[in-house]
This record gives C-alpha cells, sequence and structure tokens, in this order.
C-alpha cells in the first residue's frame, strides 16, 4: 500500500458518494456534482487509483476558513491519513494568511482535532434537512 495525496484532485462524485457511504453517511452525489471544484480547496487520499481519504475547505480567504467533510474509508482509519489531510489544508490557509480556521466535529472527535493543532471551543449547529425546513 503506498498512500499518494494530492491537493486539488479532479474529484469523481461518485468515488466521493461512495466513501461518504463507506463511513455512513448520506451520499449527497447531486450536491458532490455542484460543489466539486468550487471550494476554496480540497485534499485526497488515494491508494492506487481507490479514493481512500478527502477533506473540502470553504473560504472567504480573508478572514475564515471551514474545513468540512473530512472522511476517512473505515479500512484505512488509524493510518495518520485523517492528521495528514488536515496538514495539508491547514498549512495552506496558513501561507494564504486566512485569519482563522474553523472545524464542526463530533464530540468523540476530539483528540483528533487537538492533535491537528484545534483549540476546542464550544459552538452550535442547527441542521435544516434533519429539521426538516
Amino acid at each position: 500500500m503506498i498512500l499518494r495525496y494530492i491537493k486539488n484532485p479532479a474529484i469523481d462524485p461518485e468515488e466521493l458518494a461512495a466513501l461518504r457511504t463507506a463511513v455512513g453517511w448520506d451520499a449527497r452525489k447531486e450536491s458532490i456534482e455542484k460543489t466539486a471544484g468550487k471550494t476554496y480547496m480540497n485534499a485526497a487520499c488515494y491508494d492506487g487509483a481507490r479514493l481512500v481519504g478527502f477533506v473540502d475547505v470553504i473560504s472567504d480567504a480573508v478572514e475564515d476558513a471551514l474545513i468540512r467533510s473530512l472522511i476517512v474509508h473505515p479500512d484505512y482509519r488509524r493510518r495518520g491519513i485523517a492528521l495528514e489531510l488536515l496538514r495539508i489544508v491547514v498549512e495552506k490557509i496558513k501561507a494564504d494568511r486566512i485569519k482563522t480556521i474553523n472545524v464542526l466535529f463530533e464530540h468523540e472527535h476530539t483528540d483528533l482535532y487537538q492533535k491537528a493543532g484545534f483549540r476546542i471551543i464550544k459552538g452550535g449547529l442547527i441542521d435544516n434537512e434533519k429539521e426538516g425546513h
């Protein structure tokens, strides 16, 4: 196994949808097709031709960057892929001198984000899909 990390690859919506479903998320293929290549940046990890990790970042390129959709295939967890994907995007965001880097995550992932250098603060979220809006 030789893992390759690529910044801003052309992502196949089918591949990313399959990765999302592998971790128990909804596929969101239509959303992926609309947003692919239109965000501030993304990074992917491949094992050969297989997409095994992905992260996406949206930003105004000045004040804020939001890391979203950090995904690692269950068969590839605990190999440092998530940390490396975070390192890649954080390095770019810092190089571009964007003021803050934000991420939302479930409580059980606190250790990962602390290892990646994030200061953990409280936040809130309204999920319009779950609330039926």
